[in-house]
């Protein structure tokens, strides 16, 4: 009887090198990738308004308007002119601070409009009052149709709580409902650190007499 036959052995399997230097090459192409990917703006932020810089006392030109905020300040409340039905003085008031902007503005290209809205150190905004509060014809620029080419001067004004006033930048876009995706929104920095509010509320009259 013949004796089973023993299977050879198989030979051990080879290893290949790991390539160190090819898999960290790899990782950190991919890292960079995935870095591009989350830097890279959203859908949101690319129709979001484009902001244009600014100071007080600096002329910004935008793509269809300019303006030029000369000095802001502070009061309790407005004393203004009364009209047919309340011919007397009226006072304005507010449950917090009233901010009154002096401006010049200029729309470039056609008649249209110039809206303002304030908007804080935390992102909350405040948009200006209506043209009638307070009411001053000519004066109050909120809702007034400006003629392409004539600067007009006058106020924006905004009622707001006296703690969001530091840090608050001012500004302004074209048309009267929001700022337009994609258009220009210049934003004013007003300078309101700590020092320069303090001053402002000091110097805030109980009644300013707007008449």
């Amino acid at each position: 009887m013949n004796a089973p036959e023993t299977a050879s052995a198989a030979p051990p399997a080879r290893r290949l090198p790991v390539r160190w230097s090819l898999v960290v090459a790899t990782l950190l192409v991919l890292a960079a990738i995935v870095g591009l990917r989350r830097a890279e703006p959203g859908y949101t932020d690319k129709l979001a308004p484009v902001l244009l810089p600014g100071r007080v006392e600096q002329r910004v030109e935008a793509r269809n308007f300019a303006v030029q905020v000369k000095r802001v300040k502070l009061a309790h409340a407005y004393r203004v002119r009364g009209d047919a039905l309340n011919p007397g003085p009226r006072l304005v008031g507010t449950s917090g601070i009233w901010l009154s902007a002096l401006t010049e503005v200029e729309v470039l290209q056609a008649p249209g409009f110039v809206s303002a809205q304030l908007r804080t150190r935390d992102g909350l905004v405040y948009p200006a009052s209506d043209h009638d509060r307070p009411k001053l014809p000519g004066m109050n620029l909120s809702g007034q149709q400006l003629a392409a080419g004539l600067p007009a001067t006058g106020g924006y004004f905004f009622e707001l709580p006296p703690e969001k006033l530091a840090g608050a930048h001012l500004q302004f876009y074209a048309g009267t409902l929001k700022p337009s995706n994609m258009d220009h929104l210049v934003d004013i920095d007003l300078g309101l650190d700590a020092a320069r509010t303090r001053k402002l509320f000091a110097e805030a009259k109980p009644v300013l007499d707007l008449q």
